[in-house]
């Protein structure tokens, strides 16, 4: 009762701080007593209310975590004890996945920082990998279109938000949630389904020893990939940030910034199958695009343009 009131109250007050600020002062409250019981309860009361109410429990969450009054464990073991009923749940909740991946979200957005795509894993253990996959891609989803997508500059929210996010881990491979034998079922033709795609091939590509790159690379694509995704300019996009962000990692100086089987790949796949004219100019822009995308994300120098990096396809 006392977590329906926390979102009725907030309703009613719509002052998120003064909830928290009660909340931590009472030492009573169940947040003391039962953590994870305290986040798996709000969870689960979302899921009969408003999208938006969710968002709220989600920021509740950030707040506390933000405060030391929960802890990473305590929020990721409290979803991923909703997340063990996602069948039972998804019966009577058809948005199931989208109400966890409004809660999650503000988590992953808010700018203490602690909570990453690495607590995102450990918040969805019961369901991997199996529907990890589902949420996921919700969660990309809701940050890709979150109102802080529209401050880019301090990268709350939005594509560029995402990859920083993802690139400030170590090691850490898209098939924790997305197997490389399921990209074809989630690739959609919008700014996620290249970001997947990217990731995937970049995971890829950061094993190989690159004399051997082009061959390996090629095949892993054509086992992996459909061939309507390969045709699609968007593949050319994904594979050039993949191209970029291997180089980013290598250190590698930005004069030659692509060597010669970067090169070689970036102009078998822009000049894929003798393509019309203007379909190979289509691609050859996605590739740029790709690389202010790079460039965007990553904080280059200002004075690092695209001009000079050395690309000639």
């Amino acid at each position: 009762m006392k977590c329906k009131n926390i979102l009725l109250e907030y309703e009613q007050l719509q002052n998120l701080k003064d909830i928290i600020y009660s909340l931590s002062e009472d030492d009573s409250s169940i947040i003391f007593t039962r953590y994870e019981e305290f986040v798996k309860s709000m969870s689960l009361i979302t899921l009969d209310s408003p999208i938006d109410q969710a968002s709220v429990a989600g920021n509740i969450f950030a707040e506390l975590l933000s405060k030391n009054i929960l802890s990473i464990t305590t929020i990721t073991q409290g979803i991923d004890d909703v997340l063990k009923y996602w069948n039972d749940c998804l019966m009577n909740f058809p948005q199931f996945f989208t109400y966890i991946a409004a809660i999650i979200a503000p988590l992953l957005l808010s700018q203490n920082g602690t909570f990453d795509f690495n607590s995102l894993k450990d918040s969805c253990t019961s369901i991997r990998p199996g529907n990890s996959s589902k949420l996921f891609i919700e969660v990309l989803y809701k940050i890709n279109s979150s109102k802080e997508a529209l401050n880019i500059k301090e990268k709350l929210g939005g594509i560029l938000w995402i990859y920083n996010k993802w690139n400030a881990l170590e090691n850490f491979p898209l098939e924790f949630f997305v197997p490389n034998n399921q990209i074809n079922n989630y690739f959609k033709k919008d700014q996620i389904g290249v970001f997947l795609l990217s990731i995937a091939i970049y995971d890829k590509m950061r094993f190989i020893d690159n004399k051997l790159l082009y061959d390996i690379l090629q095949s892993w694509i054509c086992a992996n990939i459909d061939a309507e995704i390969i045709k699609t300019p968007l593949f050319v996009q994904a594979l050039t940030i993949a191209i970029v962000i291997v180089c980013l990692k290598l250190n590698l100086s930005y004069e030659g910034f692509f060597d010669s089987i970067h090169l070689k790949l970036l102009t078998c796949y822009i000049q894929f199958e003798s393509l019309p004219e203007y379909e190979i100019k289509e691609r050859e822009v996605k590739c740029m695009l790709g690389i202010q995308i790079m460039s965007a994300t990553l904080k280059h120098p200002r004075d690092c343009s695209i001009s000079s990096m050395n690309i000639e396809l």
